[in-house]
């Protein structure tokens, strides 16, 4: 595992224009961001802990999306087969940082406490280790045929996506190319501090990372991130960008770190 990639992923300030819910019983659900043309998935097909697309929308008192529209439901973490889609400037980044396989995905979003009026959190919600990486949209759709699953990066008219991908979730995750007894992909079962990015009492964006794994790190941040305050382990998550990659090649302990949040939250 060389590369960790925070992912961030569902509404934020631009796209739904608030926060996906954690619900009164600690679980987390994130909400796909709206899409225009057609998708496999609208709001109203959403199903999370026996409660409606409609319901969510409606808990989470969301006014920019109807349950009829559309929706870019991806990732995909609750199916069989887990799947993520990129394309576009941030495929490219993701290449020519050496993302590949073995390399892992946690995602984030921005996340409140609707029903305690709670702050305004990033907060990590899944994750996915690449098995392998599809890229071009004939071979993504012969995939996905192949396996009989609808995805927004391999459905209807693709052209609009550049440099199209999707990563394909291992089945088990692997470490030191040892399978443990682990989902390759998954959703984080409720919050937990440990899943919280946003420093406390500090803005969302304001990150402050566990000083065990990240204190005295080497080049951990290959783009986009750095520190504000090193010594605290802070750094500021600024800008619209969808993809924080790390090193974890020169840095073992961070894979320590995400793979405990996964064998203990997952």
């Amino acid at each position: 595992m060389n590369r960790i990639i925070l992912s961030r992923k569902g509404f934020d300030s631009s796209a739904g224009g608030t926060a996906s819910p954690i619900f009164s019983d600690g679980k987390l659900f994130s909400i796909p961001i709206p899409q225009k043309f057609p998708s496999p998935t609208r709001y109203q097909d959403l199903k999370f802990n026996g409660m409606t697309g409609k319901d969510i929308l409606k808990e989470s008192s969301v006014k920019s999306v109807l349950p009829h529209n559309y929706c870019h439901y991806d990732p995909l973490l609750s199916e069989e087969i887990g799947i993520f889609g990129q394309a576009s400037s941030s495929q490219t980044e993701l290449k020519n940082n050496k993302v590949s396989s073995e390399d892992l995905f946690l995602f984030f979003g921005w996340f409140k406490e609707l029903t305690k009026k709670g702050k305004d959190l990033h907060h990590l919600f899944g994750w996915l280790q690449i098995e392998n990486i599809i890229e071009g949209d004939i071979k993504i759709k012969d995939f996905l045929d192949k396996f009989n699953i609808q995805h927004p990066h391999g459905y209807g008219d693709t052209s609009r996506y550049t440099n199209n991908a999707i990563y394909i979730a291992k089945k088990n995750l692997t470490l030191n190319q040892k399978s443990l007894p682990i989902s390759g992909h998954g959703l984080f079962k409720k919050t937990h501090k440990d899943l919280i990015l946003t420093a406390k009492g500090s803005s969302r964006s304001r990150w402050e990372l566990p000083k065990m794994y990240f204190l005295e790190s080497n080049n951990i941040f290959l783009n986009r991130l750095s520190w504000k305050d090193e010594s605290n382990c802070r750094v500021d998550c600024i800008g619209q960008g969808q993809e924080y990659i790390l090193n974890a090649e020169d840095n073992p302990k961070i894979v320590e770190w995400a793979v405990n949040l996964i064998k203990t939250h997952g």
